[in-house]
């Protein structure tokens, strides 16, 4: 269970919504190789836009392959088994970037050298782009782990995703939700909400799950603080439930 959290800890932890400021990145690709040699070079935030953001961008599709790199290589160079195997180096959403870029390499130094230099047809040449992240609050804070589970109904897709996988991925600390809640008593909330982002889920589904998860933790602990009440506060609670109770049975009744 987790703990009250430190007397001296009190920052609260500030929800943002992130909206992708996008820029060309330079390299531009016209075949496997040329590719191969942009992912090689292109910046840690081109890798963010290409890949692991694709779950925000598309949160609800269901047969666009997992990064810009794989549709391009499937649609555009028509190789199907190369796209799809970028597209599975993709679906792991909380890789480190330099483990993402050496796995997307891997894959495609496997393509045969006479298929890397077949070049895409004209107008439809690989751009690269970055995108760094512009936030704007989102009018939800909370102070505790508790405060947490109680706000996060009001928390939309682009900030879930943020907190819990942009941020620790750009080393923006001080926006990871994961570490804060550890900082702030909510060990068992961190850990749990580590292994959903760790299962790279759909970004909608992670979401409701992060929160049903959480609700579920919540209750053992109200079982014990329950159990460890006074008796007369358990009896007051247990007379004012019977009367919720008698109350909708009367209401049932009177529209018989």
């Amino acid at each position: 269970m987790d703990q009250a959290p430190p007397a001296s800890v009190s920052e609260a932890f500030i929800f943002h919504t992130p909206s992708p400021l996008e820029s060309p990145a330079g390299q531009v690709a016209t075949d496997i190789q040329s590719l191969r040699d942009g992912i090689a070079a292109c910046s840690d935030a081109s890798l963010f836009q290409h890949v692991t953001r694709m779950p925000v961008r598309f949160p609800h599709a269901r047969d666009v392959p997992e990064n810009d790199f794989a549709r391009w290589v499937g649609d555009v160079m028509q190789m199907p088994e190369v796209s799809e195997r970028l597209a599975f180096v993709g679906s792991a959403s909380i890789l480190d970037f330099g483990e993402l870029r050496g796995s997307l390499l891997g894959v495609l130094d496997r393509v045969q050298p006479k298929e890397r230099k077949r070049e895409a047809p004209e107008g439809a040449l690989f751009h690269f782009l970055e995108a760094h992240s512009v936030l704007a609050p989102l009018g939800v804070e909370a102070r505790t782990a508790a405060e947490v589970i109680e706000v996060w109904p009001w928390i939309d897709l682009g900030s879930a995703f943020y907190h819990l996988v942009e941020a620790p991925l750009q080393r923006t600390e001080e926006q990871a939700l994961i570490p804060w809640l550890r900082e702030h008593g909510g060990k068992s909330m961190a850990d749990s909400a580590e292994q959903v982002v760790r299962s790279s889920r759909p970004l909608n589904i992670l979401l409701k799950e992060v929160g049903s998860r959480w609700r579920r933790s919540m209750i053992g602990r109200r079982l014990i603080e329950r159990a460890e009440a006074p008796e007369l506060e358990r009896q007051r609670e247990a007379r004012a439930a019977m009367a919720r109770l008698a109350g909708r049975l009367r209401g049932r009744g009177s529209k018989s």
